[in-house]
């Protein structure tokens, strides 16, 4: 705040030129190295660029770090880039912002001065760190949000498992989300983050018995049940009724700036192929099919359906859901108004992917603002950009009544009018979706009735009953045939579940 001159409004010899704004910074790094003394390194953090009007120029970066090498007292300088005040989406850039956007900072610096520089801000993999040190941008990198994701990254990277590294999605749902709701850090990916003694380092035990296990569904939460039951020791399959693995992760891909996204998908693979589950594409399972394979236990995780009648006339013609847009299962037309219920990244998308096709599109949503579960992930302000070039039309603050062969009845929540949107050639739902449970339910009932079965057979031969009732197979239900809400949450169920079998 001392070296901006935006937050820096002072007429003393603490405020006005870059000497007196600097002033207050060289104080206290000679007040800490007073203190520690020579043998402690001393490390300062340095904005390149606010980004914002009257901010921190990287020029004045470059001219700062002189002035602090020129009075020898500091080892390090760590780069960073924004104000959090204004721009803190840079700082911790989400997928939206590419790979290596705040390199000129530590290349300029490094430029400048011969104290060594870090260089930050979206740095996902070893090669890339690597090249980014090869090229002489920087003579350190710092990766956080990589090691969230993974905390054995530098163990990995040193032992040249590059493959074995589970990627960031800079997503930033559980980390930074989590930090600006005030909650503990998690990650999507990572259910030991924040939960380490749960889920950490070591905590993982083998199985007393090692079972025959049934998973049922290869989206998030399907894969991570298989790949943590299959490191305790059981032999595992896991069907699949698509021909590919990820569940609607596949499609959210689609879009160019959730790409990244992608790489969710891409970890899990890696992670189930490593462990030696079985994987069978392409069944369709039955309760019929799965107990005739004597599993030990099942674990269902069958995913979510669209709920077409959560609005009248969302069953009608004209009418999609977001994956049957992004899957290219329904082909849009020119004209689109899209139900936005959510808030969130789905409506948002399937919007930025049909303005980019040409198609004329709105979205129309209850809350004070389309996108509103956006801004704890620092992709709103990037979205409203894209949005605006893209000539996506927002409409806050209506409820959706009605769908009527592509006229959308809405009412507006304050002034109770309603809405007549003018008609369209398409109708996209981005609206709660409904748990895909009935194979759970045939497979509980099947149980139900092996249990009565079995406490008519107690009666008669206690022996018998306890030879037979550990065919009886356990049976867990996991993620949005639970019921439907984020990735994060299927993760997390599905450890729990390869924990709990």
């Amino acid at each position: 705040q001392f070296l901006s001159r935006n937050t820096n409004r002072r007429t003393d010899e603490y405020g006005g030129s870059l000497e007196n704004r600097a002033r207050l910074l060289r104080e206290i790094i000679a007040a800490i190295r007073n203190e520690v003394g020579r043998d402690y390194a001393i490390s300062v953090r340095l904005c390149g660029d606010e980004l914002i009007r009257d901010g921190i120029t990287l020029d004045e970066a470059v001219a700062v770090a002189r002035i602090l090498e020129k009075d020898g007292l500091i080892d390090l300088i760590n780069t960073s880039i924004g104000t959090a005040t204004q721009t803190l989406y840079m700082i911790e850039a989400s997928m939206r912002v590419r790979p290596d956007y705040a390199l000129f900072i530590p290349s300029a610096i490094r430029k400048a001065v011969r104290l060594p520089v870090i260089g930050v801000g979206r740095i996902k993999d070893p090669i890339q760190a690597e090249r980014i040190l090869n090229e002489g941008h920087a003579d350190l990198v710092g990766i956080v949000r990589g090691q969230i994701a993974d905390p054995e990254f530098a163990r990995k990277a040193r032992e040249n498992r590059v493959d074995d590294i589970r990627l960031c999605l800079s997503c930033n749902q559980e980390c930074v989300g989590r930090m600006g709701l005030n909650r503990w850090m998690g990650c999507i990916e990572t259910p030991a983050t924040g939960q380490e003694k749960k889920y950490g380092t070591g905590t993982l035990q083998p199985a007393a018995v090692p079972k025959r296990v049934t998973v049922i569904g290869g989206g998030p939460a399907g894969l991570k049940a298989a790949t943590v039951a299959a490191r305790r020791g059981h032999q595992v399959t896991l069907l699949e009724q698509e021909s590919r693995l990820g569940g609607q992760v596949v499609w959210a891909v689609r879009v160019a700036n959730r790409a990244e996204f992608g790489d969710l998908v891409r970890n899990l693979l890696h992670e189930v192929e490593q462990s030696g589950v079985e994987i069978r594409t392409g069944v369709t399972a039955t309760a019929e099919s799965v107990l005739a394979a004597k599993p030990e236990a099942v674990i269902v995780a069958t995913g979510s359906v669209p709920n077409r009648f959560a609005i009248p006339g969302g069953d009608g013609p004209g009418v999609a859901d977001v994956v049957d847009i992004l899957s290219g299962r329904v082909q849009p037309g020119r004209s689109v108004l899209i139900v936005d219920r959510l808030g969130f990244h789905e409506a948002t998308s399937v919007a930025e992917f049909l303005a980019e096709q040409g198609c004329a599109v709105e979205v129309v949503t209850p809350t004070l603002y389309v996108g509103q579960d956006l801004g704890v992930t620092l992709d709103l302000e990037n979205w409203y950009r894209q949005a605006r070039r893209l000539g996506i039309r927002c409409t806050p603050d209506h409820s959706v009544l009605s769908i009527d062969h592509g006229v959308v009845t809405a009412l507006h929540n304050y002034s109770g009018q309603m809405v007549n949107f003018p008609k369209v050639d398409t109708v996209v739902l981005a609206i709660h979706r409904q748990a895909d449970d009935s194979l759970y339910r045939e497979l509980k009932a099947e149980r139900t009735r092996a249990e009565n079965l079995l406490l008519q057979v107690r009666e008669v031969d206690e022996d018998m009953y306890q030879t037979l009732k550990g065919r009886v197979p356990a049976l867990y239900r996991i993620g949005d045939c639970v019921t439907p809400r984020r990735a994060h949450a299927a993760i997390i169920e599905g450890e729990r579940a390869g924990r709990a079998v």
